[in-house]
């Protein structure tokens, strides 16, 4: 397939919970060349709504989907538990795989995953979206090109009510510590934790405290955490599922010895190099964004072989990084990431 002039790869979802919808969205709206066919839910409604919107055949399990052999790549949307059974059962078909973080709850886990993706020769790759997230790009452009001098510290806000859809319904799976693999650092904290990786190098050492403000959710609901990286920058990381109304605030906020640059909600980037007093603003994206840039970068690795910016071994240190504070939050004291 790779590099055959009109080629177009046909992909399978597995899982067409709330995430899937985000991720047809992005498909349609990069004008990648994909075309879905095939739907996978072991929710017959839910599998049964996905066929409808996108044409493609419905199915409730992995195996009867490939004993039909409708698809050459699969978007893996699971639980995090379910993650390594239906990675592994996919690659050892021989399957393009590309799985939603984290790649598994466990190191161990995500070590047999990257071992049958080693053997299965195909692509592989984890969607943690946040490589691709516009402002996080341009912020980091801004970073090279010495916009603010070296970096001093940064912070990395996420505070935001249960999102409809993600964290409703009928015994949601990310209320369930057991599913989830914890709470809110392992899941939509990642989404903090890769741009303050992109920005600041390697998170070598974290002290992090641990509650529970959404008192319906087993796992934390809210992370605080200081984090080392390998250069010796100290950032802030804050993760929050809070009931409750929000203010507006700053998603990342980087300090330099020149400046600062703010990644603002509305998905503009500042620059406070002492120009304007408000700022300048650098650029605006949107987070959605991200996801067309995530698969539009699997497709060029599947149908083109063109290297990704990060391959699939990168996306654990956002799972280190989380199992780093859950220990922190017990011991009390600084652990270890790597």
């Amino acid at each position: 397939m790779t590099g055959e002039p009109g080629a177009r790869l046909r992909l399978g979802l597995v899982g067409c919970g709330a995430i899937a919808d985000w991720h047809v969205t992005a498909i349609g709206a990069a004008g990648t060349r994909i075309d879905i066919t095939a739907c996978l839910d072991i929710d017959p409604v839910r599998a049964e709504a996905m066929s409808a919107r996108t044409g493609a055949p419905a199915f409730t399990s992995i195996g009867a989907a490939l004993e039909a052999d409708l698809f050459d790549a699969a978007l893996v949307m699971l639980p995090h538990h379910l993650h390594e059974l239906a990675a592994v059962q996919l690659l050892r078909a021989g399957r393009h795989v590309l799985l939603e973080k984290p790649m598994a709850p466990t190191l161990e886990a995500c070590d047999r995953i990257l071992a049958a993706a080693d053997a299965a020769g195909t692509v592989f790759l984890v969607a943690e979206n946040a490589q691709y997230w516009p402002e996080i790009v341009l912020a980091q452009q801004l970073l090279f090109d010495g916009a603010i001098g070296e970096i001093v510290t940064a912070r990395a806000w996420h505070c935001y009510p249960p999102m409809g859809g993600f964290y409703d319904g009928v015994d949601p799976w990310r209320l369930s510590a057991a599913a989830a693999g914890g709470g809110i650092a392992i899941d939509a904290g990642s989404h903090w934790l890769r741009p303050l990786r992109m920005w600041l190098g390697e998170l070598t050492e974290v002290l992090a405290v641990t509650g529970r403000p959404f008192e319906a959710m087993e796992g934390e609901s809210m992370c605080r955490a200081l984090c080392r990286f390998d250069a010796g920058v100290v950032a802030s990381f804050d993760a929050l599922l809070v009931p409750g109304a929000v203010a507006p605030s700053p998603l990342f906020q980087i300090t330099g010895t020149r400046g600062e640059i703010l990644v603002e909600g509305s998905g503009k980037v500042k620059l406070f190099d002492g120009t304007e007093p408000r700022g300048r603003v650098m650029g605006q994206g949107n987070y959605l964004q991200s996801y067309e840039g995530q698969i539009a970068a699997f497709e060029a690795a599947v149908l083109d072989g063109t290297p990704p910016p990060v391959d699939a071994a990168y996306a654990l240190g956002e799972l280190r990084g989380a199992l780093a504070m859950y220990r922190s939050a017990e011991s009390r004291q600084w652990e270890r990431v790597w």
